[in-house]
């Protein structure tokens, strides 16, 4: 795939992933490093996941505190510094709450709005802005609160909203420089922010889910790399990895 693909691009490719140490981010950087693409990603806390994530993949590890309104203007400094020009752009780092309503603090809210929300419009400036007139292709990741009528936190279900609307919006401003935009909806998987969900909300998603049963990471991942590296028409749209909920 990847060999047919440099021959049409006339390059390499080059991957960013956000979140890449999380439950589905480490995932996608082994698939896509598998499918030949070098590869850097991001990490909050997790230093020691990082670095063996980076020795098993070959992939370069940054740290990066996407709640600090500078950590993108110095990770894609750091890229530009190593040579790094990525043409593929996955965001799967968010940062997640359960709970009521009445629960959900200023400050839960603010590190939502800021991970989750913030961080896309901040990167994608920074990545659309390093391109140079070359066909790119962005995943943004988000769960099915906000989007479909499921129980949700309230503020967390904004932010995975706002990350629908923001696919739309950049699909329709980025698609005349040949720079796609889709957003994979993700169901209730078998790790990651579902872990925080209560058992009896868990037990609905397998009831209603068409596949009675929670995700795994690989399934996402698989969605991912073939968005980004098989797609050159769908923009704007919603590829649904839910398991038919």
């Amino acid at each position: 795939m990847m060999e047919a693909m440099e021959a049409r691009e006339g390059k390499t490719r080059r991957a960013l992933v956000l979140g890449g140490t999380g439950y589905v981010g480490r995932e996608v950087v082994r698939k896509l490093v598998a499918e030949g693409v070098p590869t850097a990603f991001t990490y909050f806390r997790n230093q020691a996941l990082a670095e063996t994530l980076a020795n098993e993949t070959g992939a370069v590890a940054y740290q990066a505190n996407f709640q600090d309104p500078q950590a993108i203007a110095s990770l894609f400094g750091a890229l530009s510094s190593a040579g790094f020009c990525v043409d593929i752009l996955v965001h799967a780092a968010v940062v997640s709450r359960h709970g009521a309503l009445s629960e959900t603090t200023d400050e839960d809210e603010a590190v939502m709005h800021a991970v989750n929300v913030s961080s896309v419009r901040r990167v994608m400036q920074a990545f659309s802005a390093q391109l140079g007139g070359s066909s790119a292709d962005v995943v943004l990741l988000a769960a099915l609160d906000g989007i479909a009528k499921i129980r949700a936190n309230t503020a967390f279900a904004a932010t995975q909203a706002a990350r629908l609307g923001m696919t739309y919006a950049l699909a329709k401003e980025l698609g005349p420089r040949d720079v796609r935009i889709n957003l994979v909806l993700v169901g209730a998987l078998g790790g990651g922010i579902a872990a925080d969900i209560e058992p009896e909300r868990l037990a609905e998603y397998r009831r209603y889910s068409a596949k009675q049963r929670v995700g795994e990471a690989l399934e996402v991942a698989a969605a991912v790399s073939r968005l980004v590296l098989s797609n050159r028409w769908m923009t704007g749209s919603v590829f649904p990895v839910t398991g038919g909920l």
